[in-house]
């Protein structure tokens, strides 16, 4: 995982193998559907943000031979096996949960933030999830005991790599924030969400932050609501997914949060989904290079050649980044004592961990430098090499702009707590120098830029990576580790 601000948050980066030979440009950018302006008939009457707590929950399981059949997943490292089949392995991951409370009174439920895909559903079938115990311990909604739940009458179904959930729509108010580590509460009167009937291998139900309305789906979806009930100004959110060691972060919708990087945001304009790698929309956007930067050494030396243009998805789902298999090999020959343990992974000496080395990815202007011990990680038992080789999708972090259909990009960091809205318009996102420095932050990680101008990004593309990023529709992510990055 990499740690760095983006318009949307990394959790893991995905890339493609079959990279559409075409750079975005500013007359050919990736829009989406603006229905949302005319329909927006409340004013903002608060502060335009929203910061919900997130806690990172470590999850112990086994993995069965599974082959992957959808993007999004329940279980970050089913994002991270894409193609593969892995036999017997127990691993740990890590996933971001929140908790929200639907209808009225509340019923209070814990879902997984999830930026790969849109809809929020909760209620998963503890019978068949891989824990049973822990699964009844995240809240149940129950549609009969709330005074304001509408059953709509229609079924909806999704099919991920390691489960499958079918059930109904509803629609009953959503209550988020107003924790003791958020910002502001907010009530989403009328949101449209999914109710397991069954569900298969999950114990949580997930809240997709991801492109909505007329893109993916049929009604307005979260991020969708914030802007039309006037909770934000902007569909934009970014995430602070804290660095690998930490227990809690959050996402802020409607805003950015300056003390979590470093240097100026990055924009990157979204791929237009009809070009993406899964013809998806997307928080797909262009990496320009990788480099590493070995123990002892005062410069990155280059891993991809001049032109390197890389379709990359950040994904907060991830625990591992997916490489193509070229550049995967590439990294991988620098660390001759790696173990294959079969399905593309690898684990390494726990000793590399604490050694003074970088992984750097460039975007544009910006290279965002992943530490050792950010980029090896360690799930209690043994560290594994940061990325799995496939010939699918690479993850990574950021911040998400769905309005203006951009990410920005940043080394991340933590110094402290300045939240600023982000506004409207095309540069909705504040262009606003993060206030750490290499100096300030305990991070192992460092940052640098081409141009000391800072820049903004908004996203149209579901990102995910423990990576600071920033979306005018989008949400903002920070972490001393980048989230998972899928190859495109």
């Amino acid at each position: 995982m990499l740690r760095f601000i983006l318009g949307c948050a990394f959790a893991s980066i995905s890339s493609s193998y079959n990279l559409p030979n075409h750079q975005p440009t500013i007359e050919d950018p990736f829009t989406i559907p603006a229905i949302l302006s005319s329909n927006k008939n409340v004013q903002i009457t608060g502060s335009g943000v929203l910061q919900l707590g997130l806690k990172v929950h470590d999850v112990q399981l086994q993995l069965t031979s599974r082959e992957m059949r959808k993007r999004q997943s329940f279980d970050p490292l089913a994002n991270v096996i894409n193609g593969y089949t892995i036999d017997s392995i127990s691993k740990v991951y890590s996933n971001m949960q929140s908790s929200v409370s639907l209808g009225s009174p509340s019923q209070q439920v814990t879902v997984i933030m999830d930026t790969g895909s849109s809809e929020l559903w909760v209620d998963p079938n503890c019978t068949n999830s891989y824990s049973s115990s822990q699964c009844a311990s995240f809240g149940v909604y129950v549609p009969s005991h709330s005074s304001t739940s509408q059953d709509l009458g229609t079924k909806f179904a999704i099919q991920y790599g390691t489960g499958s959930v079918n059930g109904e729509y509803f629609t009953d108010n959503l209550n988020m924030g107003g924790s003791p580590n958020g910002i502001g509460a907010a009530r989403i009167k009328a949101q449209q969400f999914g109710v397991a009937n069954t569900s298969t291998y999950t114990t949580l139900g997930i809240m997709g932050v991801g492109f909505g309305y007329q893109l993916t789906t049929n009604y307005y979806n979260i991020i969708d609501q914030l802007y039309v009930q006037g909770i934000t100004n902007s569909r934009a959110f970014s995430l602070d997914l804290a660095s690998i060691d930490a227990s809690q972060g959050s996402v802020i919708f409607g805003g950015i949060d300056t003390m979590k990087y470093i240097g100026a945001l990055e924009k990157r304009p979204i791929i237009p989904y009809q070009r993406a790698p899964d013809r998806y929309p997307r928080y797909w956007i262009y990496m320009t290079s990788v480099g590493i930067t070995t123990p002892g050494s005062s410069s990155s030396a280059p891993v991809t050649g001049a032109g390197y243009n890389q379709a990359i998805f950040p994904d907060s789902g991830s625990t591992l980044s997916q490489l193509p298999t070229a550049l995967f090999n590439s990294l991988l020959a620098y660390f001759p004592d790696a173990v294959s343990q079969g399905g593309g992974a690898y684990t390494v000496p726990c000793s590399h961990r604490t050694q003074a080395g970088t992984i750097d990815f460039g975007f544009g202007n910006t290279t965002i430098h992943v530490s050792y011990h950010e980029w090896f990680w360690y799930d209690g038992q043994s560290c594994w090499f940061g990325a799995q080789s496939t010939q699918s999708t690479f993850l990574l972090g950021v911040v998400y702009d769905q309005d203006n259909s951009n990410v920005l990009l940043a080394q991340a960091a933590n110094c402290g707590t300045n939240i600023l809205a982000i506004g409207t318009g095309v540069n909705a996102v504040p262009s606003v120098t993060g206030g750490c420095t290499a100096s300030s932050t305990s991070s192992f990680v460092k940052a640098t830029t081409s141009s000391p101008k800072v820049s903004t990004m908004t996203t149209t593309s579901k990102v995910s990576s423990n990576v600071s990023t920033t979306t005018t529709t989008s949400r903002v992510s920070s972490s001393s580790k980048i989230p998972a990055m899928s190859l495109g």
